[in-house]
């Protein structure tokens, strides 16, 4: 019984430790977008997420390591996007609307995140995780095109990627975008090589 007890404790003390810090860190994001990076302060984050400075200084270090936490969330949510079988029927249709729906299920996240990845002094300490991030989708796109049999599949990456991030800031600044239009258009111009 004693033990089944620690468990149970432990286990919400878990669950708690899980939902305090993912409630800090939307709070974090929230802030940092409405009122840039630089002007937000980690006592006004502790504030705004009503908890003690001390609380919020048990999970992260500083307002460095708060950036970094969820900027390697939302690599995480990028990278699960390009999780596919490779050898799908159609797998840029595949890719692409993985990516979609990552950037609708967590639509006010990635909103926040387009809003700082805008702000240099955010990203000044991060530029190396960003260039990795980046590197990661193109080779992604790139092995995806080069098995469709386009004949240079890293250019067209850089081409898909460019259009991609386009089209998902449009997304997130525009409810009414037409998002599954125009990704059914992008599907169909890159069904084959031309």
């Amino acid at each position: 019984m004693f033990i089944e007890t620690l468990v149970l404790l432990l286990n919400n003390r878990s669950i708690t430790t899980m939902l305090t810090k993912d409630h800090i860190t939307e709070v974090a994001l929230t802030l940092f977008s409405k009122n840039g990076y630089e002007k937000t302060s980690i006592r006004e984050i502790a504030k705004t997420a009503d908890i003690s400075l001390g609380l919020l200084y048990n999970y992260f270090e500083s307002k460095e390591a708060l950036l970094a936490d969820i900027l390697a969330n939302g690599m995480g949510n990028i990278k699960l996007s390009f999780t596919f079988p490779k050898n799908a029927e159609e797998p840029l249709r595949t890719l692409m609307e993985n990516v979609f729906r990552v950037l609708q299920e967590k639509k006010q996240h990635w909103r926040l995140m387009h809003s700082i990845r805008m702000q240099d002094a955010a990203m000044e300490n991060f530029k190396a995780e960003q260039e990795a991030s980046k590197s990661y989708m193109l080779t992604e796109l790139s092995l995806v095109l080069e098995s469709m049999g386009y004949r240079q599949p890293m250019q067209e990456a850089i081409l898909l990627f460019a259009t991609i991030d386009g089209l998902a800031g449009q997304f997130l600044l525009n409810e009414k975008y037409p998002m599954y239009k125009m990704l059914a258009l992008l599907v169909e111009k890159y069904r084959a090589p031309q």
